[in-house]
């Protein structure tokens, strides 16, 4: 009789090789993940800065350079003073992330043309304006609140005759800071986000070169190490508690902040409320694919609700 082989229990040698495999590659994703997330998370508080590329000068404008302390730290500004045309009406104009200043020069000098003055701000931790994190919202409407508060300083200026101007991140902080505002006169979003935690997505390949998925785990990694809280960031919900006219701006092939962000807002806002969505136009390039349009379509809001 043969003899019988006894069968051993447990894994093989190629088993055990490919679980030795499965274990490196998974602890290889998370120690990637990891690092991803908090490259990702770096690069949403802490902008690259970019200095100004243009001044008033460049578009025939005088202004004057001033500082504005908010939170322990200092805000630099154009101030352009109202002409007579408009009786003291003034435009607080708020940069995107990574922008400063120089960003809406194309859109003071245009408005300024017909009269309306400017404050043109940097926004902390951009531009010439003092170090501090990033929150795509929250303390940065304490700048725009800052810089009304010094408009108020301004003989120049009629109190009651102030408005906002906010290009994405800047026109979340604009929405934020003006349920704070009472006798806010007018508010203009461009290119707005309706929630910044839902917008992520979008961003993440952008901003940190990080995939949309990663969204979930670099929030709540942010959320974890600022002292701002990012969920309370609902500029939709913020702008729904808002009785102050708006005019929503918005390119339709914006692919950082979807135009349907921008609709979000608009079915939020109370009356009265104008909507402008700009063909072709992308995220950063809403006023100059259509300069004139763009223009008229200001003027005429800022004529009826800021005469």
């Amino acid at each position: 009789m043969g003899q019988r082989k006894e069968k051993r229990g447990g894994m093989g040698t190629v088993g055990w090789v490919l679980l030795g495999l499965l274990v490196v590659g998974v602890g290889t994703a998370v120690f990637l993940g990891n690092r991803w997330v908090g490259q990702s998370v770096d690069a949403l508080l802490y902008p690259r800065r970019t200095q100004p590329s243009q001044a008033p000068a460049d578009f025939s404008l005088t202004a004057e350079d001033v500082r504005i302390p908010v939170d322990e730290i200092e805000l630099t500004a154009w101030f352009i003073p109202p002409t007579d045309a408009v009786n003291g009406a003034t435009l607080i104009y708020v940069h995107g992330f990574g922008g400063n200043r120089a960003a809406l020069l194309e859109q003071v000098a245009a408005m300024h043309e017909v009269g309306y003055g400017a404050l043109v701000l940097d926004l902390r931790n951009h531009g010439e304006s003092g170090d501090a994190v990033s929150t795509w919202g929250p303390a940065e409407a304490r700048d725009v609140i800052a810089a009304y508060n010094y408009l108020l300083t301004r003989s120049e200026v009629d109190s009651d005759r102030i408005g906002l101007v906010g290009k994405s991140m800047g026109g979340a902080a604009a929405a934020l800071a003006a349920a704070q505002l009472p006798d806010l006169a007018v508010l203009v979003l461009e290119s707005t986000y309706s929630s910044f935690e839902e917008n992520m997505p979008n961003i993440l390949p952008s901003i940190a070169r990080a995939p949309g998925f990663l969204a979930p785990y670099v929030f709540n990694r942010m959320n974890s190490v600022t002292v701002e809280p990012l969920d309370e960031t609902l500029v939709a919900d913020t702008v729904a508690g808002l009785n102050v006219p708006l005019l929503l701006i918005h390119g339709e092939q914006d692919r950082l902040v979807p135009t349907e962000q921008g609709r979000a807002i608009f079915a939020a806002a109370n009356e009265p409320k104008q909507l402008y969505t700009v063909p072709g136009a992308g995220h950063l390039n809403i006023f100059t694919a259509d300069p004139d349009t763009f223009t008229e379509r200001m003027r005429t809001f800022l004529a009826e609700h800021l005469p």
